[in-house]
C-alpha cells in the first residue's frame, strides 16, 4: 500500500511538472501567442523605420531650409548690389549736371546719400537673418521701401529735361528786350513794324505759359517721393505739359522767327540816308578832310 501510494504521489507530481514545462509550448503553438509576439515585433519594427524617416524628413528639411535661406540671401544681394551701383552712377551724374540748380542737386544727393545707408543696413540684417520668413519679408522690401528704378531714377531724368527746357527758355528770353530795341528803332525811323511787334508779342506770350508750366512742372517733380509707391499721374502729368504746352509753344516761337528774319532783313536793308548826306560815286572811297595844325614859331633869341 505503502509503495501504491508513493508511486502514485510520484506520477502525480511528475504530471503536473510535466504539464507546467507544457503550457508555454501550448500557449504559444494554440492558444495564439507566437502571433502575438510576431505583433510586437512588427509594430516595433514599424516605429523604429517611422522614426528613421521622420529623422530623414527633419534632416532633409532642415536642408532645404538651409538652402532656400541662401538663395533668398543671395539674391537679395545682388537687389542690393545693383541699387547701390545705380544709385553712385545717379549721384555722379547729378553732382556733375550743369543744368540742375543748386538746392535740386543738394535735395538730391541727400535723398540718394539716405537710399544708400538704408539699402546697406537693410543688406546686414538680410545676412544676418536666421530662418525664411523674416529674411523674405526683409527682402521684400528692398521693392518696396526703395524705388530706385520706378522713381528715383525716372525722377532725375525728369528734372534733368524740365531744367534744360528752362535753360532755353532763357536764351530766348535774353533776345525779346534786344529785338524789342531793334524794332523801336525801325518804328522811330518811319518803318512799318507792326508785324515784327506782333511777333515779338507772341514770342513773349509764349514764353511766359512755358516759364510758368516749367515752373509748377519742377516744383511737381521735386515733391515725388522715392520711398513711396510710384504714382503715375505725377509723372504722366509733367510729360504732359512738356510735349502739349512747352514743346508747342517753343514750336510756335521757331515760326515766329522765321516770319520775322525775313521781315528784319527787309527794313534793315532799305533804310534810307539821312538828310545831307552826300553819296560817294560807286568805286569811289571817301575822303576825310585833314586840318593843318599851324606851326610854332622858334622863340626870338636874345
Amino acid at each position: 500500500m505503502k509503495k501504491l501510494a508513493y508511486l502514485l504521489t510520484f506520477l502525480t507530481c511528475s504530471g503536473f511538472a510535466l504539464a507546467q514545462s507544457a503550457v508555454p509550448a501550448f500557449a504559444t503553438d494554440t492558444l495564439g501567442g507566437q502571433k502575438v509576439v510576431n505583433a510586437a515585433n512588427k509594430l516595433e519594427t514599424h516605429i523604429q523605420n517611422q522614426q528613421t524617416k521622420l529623422e530623414n524628413q527633419a534632416s532633409h528639411s532642415a536642408d532645404k531650409s538651409a538652402n532656400q535661406l541662401q538663395n533668398i540671401k543671395n539674391r537679395a544681394d545682388s537687389l542690393i548690389m545693383n541699387r547701390l551701383d545705380s544709385l553712385n552712377i545717379l549721384l555722379n551724374r547729378v553732382q556733375s549736371d550743369t543744368r540742375l540748380t543748386p538746392s535740386e542737386k543738394s535735395s538730391l544727393v541727400s535723398e540718394i546719400q539716405q537710399d544708400v545707408s538704408g539699402l546697406t543696413a537693410l543688406k546686414g540684417k538680410i545676412d544676418a537673418d536666421t530662418d525664411v520668413t523674416t529674411a523674405r519679408a526683409d527682402a521684400k522690401t528692398i521693392i518696396t521701401s526703395y524705388y530706385i528704378y520706378a522713381v528715383f531714377e525716372p525722377k532725375v531724368q525728369l528734372l534733368v529735361t524740365l531744367n534744360n527746357l528752362q535753360t532755353t527758355a532763357g536764351y530766348i528770353q535774353a533776345l525779346v528786350p534786344q529785338l524789342q530795341n531793334l524794332i523801336n528803332t525801325l518804328k522811330s525811323q518811319g518803318k512799318d513794324t507792326s508785324q515784327l511787334q506782333s511777333s515779338l508779342d507772341d514770342i513773349s506770350s509764349q514764353l511766359q505759359t512755358i516759364n510758368t508750366t516749367l515752373a509748377t512742372d519742377i516744383t511737381t517733380a521735386q515733391n515725388i517721393s522715392t520711398t513711396t509707391k510710384r504714382n503715375p499721374s505725377d509723372f504722366s502729368k509733367v510729360r504732359q505739359d512738356i510735349s502739349q504746352i512747352v514743346r508747342k509753344g517753343f514750336a510756335q516761337i521757331r515760326s515766329d522767327f522765321a516770319k520775322m528774319r525775313p521781315l528784319f532783313k527787309q527794313l534793315v536793308v532799305t533804310v534810307t540816308p539821312t538828310v545831307g548826306a552826300t553819296t560817294a560815286p560807286s568805286g569811289v572811297q571817301p575822303t576825310t578832310a585833314t586840318s593843318e595844325t599851324p606851326s610854332i614859331s622858334p622863340s626870338p633869341t636874345q
